[in-house]
């Protein structure tokens, strides 16, 4: 069964989720506090106001900043830097290095400073925001976390192997005002990883408000393939972190509206973000470009696509979560859930001087599936509700629906260049995991009572474990999703698995899979993150040998940030 907007807004509105007066949401028996600077949203607000609503001068027109429109695309893409400032690219150095949490006016609108939360860096006598952190493996990193922003927090070094007090468990989650010691070797190959925030509860409303940057690991497979396709990084070669945003009229972030259902499905925006730049634009020229595309929304998956017209190009996925293919896979699009990376290398040569490619997220079926009991969510959409003269209303939601199709990133081509190098036939080596002889789990993903998500009937507690496993084993978990519920992006931390095989996925996925087993060419690599779509089972394989001492205590969870607040999310430990 699947239920119009207006209907399910009506439904949801008669579960019994309450506001703590004063306080935040009761969603899945977790209060989910505002954060100290945090005011209550207006009901109907939307970014910069609703048709009837008086208006305060609005740094642009909501129409200006529609990611629909590909006229909107005109400024200016933030690239790495190498003179500090925000996306500073700092080599990690051997002492220690200093990154303080804290508030910080950025831009992001035009002409509008907008308050957020980033990463602060002084080091060399300049400043870093949100750097993007370079170390090669075998280095060592040593981080002091100082905590400045008002509340709890703690930095998880997202797809990194380290024992688990360098992991960023919620248990170790530093008051403001205290700081927290890193100190871990680099035992990973060359692949993006990332950095975020990892306090229970408040996950989601910080890497939202701007805690993320990029973690860049390099070894010999990234300098080989580096010199063979004359990539410079910065220039030629380009991390894009991808966010949806939402603004209110005087160009700040808003995040949950007071609706206890948006925390329920998790929190989306409707101004597209690349590098914290609104609707950019980027100059390129006739040769190969690698894009290292990460997912750094909270609850928003993408369809990608490069697209001249209607047109989509053929492009080569080289990477995922865990760095380089062993070799390059040529695709017409891909999925990216929140929290995946995709190495990605695009042909321009065919093109000319004034042509132009997008970076798109084209249409899909969301599968937010009808669920019995609260108010279900059939057919649900994040836009609010649609009036007789096209506006949006509601309860200050999104006005764009996940799986509507926008656009990303503008690519204007300027000029031809000679260019002849080609795309290695190996990339690297990726050794299959030997699963004879292995274990195997099930984790059941499902809805609970009181709208909760819950993995194998559980919610998180911080100091218990669902499971054990023991240290070297190599075990096969299947990963399954009820029919009735939504797309779930499960991450594991502590170490990089394989998928084995995909059952029951949608007729979406179908003609995308690249052999018998369901699989797509996202996941032929190393992987932290899996999406598993309502009705699917990804079967996924880990060896779980380490040489850390004692007993590790890591987590699984769902990468949807507002379903990891909620509790989707449990403990297992290797002893």
């Amino acid at each position: 069964m699947r239920v119009s907007r207006r209907g399910f807004l009506k439904r949801a509105a008669a579960a019994s989720l309450a506001l703590v007066a004063g306080g935040g949401t009761v969603v899945g028996g977790y209060t989910l506090a505002r954060g100290p600077d945090e005011a209550p949203t207006r009901a109907g607000q939307s970014p910069f106001g609703l048709p009837g609503q008086a208006r305060t001068a609005s740094p642009a027109d909501y129409n200006t900043l529609d990611p629909r429109n590909p006229d909107n695309f005109t400024g200016a893409l933030k690239l790495p830097r190498t003179d500090g400032g925000l996306f500073g690219v700092l080599e990690v150095p051997a002492e220690r290095l200093d990154l303080t949490a804290g508030r910080e006016a950025v831009d992001i609108l035009p002409g509008i400073r907008t308050d957020a939360l980033v990463y602060r860096v002084e080091h060399g006598g300049r400043v870093y925001l949100n750097p993007i952190l370079k170390v090669q493996k075998g280095g060592s990193v040593a981080v002091r976390l100082a905590n400045d922003i008002g509340e709890d927090t703690i930095v998880h070094w997202h797809g990194l192997h380290v024992d688990w007090r360098n992991d960023g468990h919620p248990i170790h989650a530093v008051p403001s005002g205290q700081a927290y010691e890193y100190s871990f070797a680099v035992q990973d190959r060359s692949a993006t990883y990332w950095y975020h925030p990892h306090p229970h509860t408040l996950t989601g409303r910080q890497a939202y408000r701007g805690l993320a940057g990029f973690f860049l690991v390099e070894d010999e497979d990234e300098r080989r393939l580096r010199e063979q396709l004359d990539l410079q990084f910065g220039v030629t070669d380009l991390p894009l972190l991808i966010q949806d945003k939402r603004f209110d009229e005087r160009g700040q972030l808003i995040y949950l509206s007071g609706d206890p259902m948006e925390q329920f499905s998790g929190f989306f925006g409707d101004v597209m973000a690349v590098n914290l730049s609104v609707n950019p634009s980027l100059d390129v020229s006739t040769r190969l470009y690698r894009f290292r595309l990460l997912n750094g929304s909270n609850a928003r998956s993408y369809r990608l696509a490069f697209t001249r017209g209607n047109d989509s190009l053929p492009f080569h996925l080289i990477g995922t979560d865990g760095g380089l293919l062993a070799q390059a896979a040529s695709v017409k699009e891909l999925f990216l859930s929140p929290a995946e990376r995709a190495d990605v290398l695009l042909d321009l040569r065919d093109l000319g001087a004034g042509d132009t490619v997008f970076l798109r997220s084209v249409t899909f079926d969301p599968m937010h599936n009808e669920m019995g009991g609260m108010g279900g969510m059939g057919g649900m959409g994040h836009g609010g509700m649609q009036q007789g003269d096209g506006t949006t209303s509601g309860v200050g939601t999104s006005r764009l629906d996940d799986g509507e199709a926008f656009y990303l990133l503008r690519l204007s081509i300027r000029e031809r260049v000679a260019y002849d190098r080609t795309v290695p036939t190996t990339l690297a080596s990726v050794d299959p995991i030997d699963v004879r002889g292995a274990g195997s789990r099930t984790f059941e993903l499902s809805q609970g009572m009181m709208m909760q998500w819950l993995i194998n009937g559980r919610s998180f507690e911080m100091d218990s474990a669902l499971f054990s496993v023991r240290k070297g084993a190599t075990e096969v978990w299947d990963i399954r999703n009820a029919d009735a519920s939504m797309p779930h992006p499960m991450h594991l931390h502590g170490f990089q698995f394989q998928v084995v095989e995909r059952r029951g996925s949608p007729s979406q996925l179908r003609g995308l899979t690249v052999d018998g087993k369901g699989r797509l060419p996202t996941d032929l690599g190393w992987k932290d993150t899996v999406l598993v779509w309502p009705g699917e089972t990804v079967s996924v394989a880990a060896s779980f040998a380490h040489g850390f001492e004692g007993e590790q205590t890591y987590q699984l969870h769902c990468h949807n940030l507002e379903h990891e607040d909620m509790g989707m999310m449990v403990n297992y430990r290797v002893t």
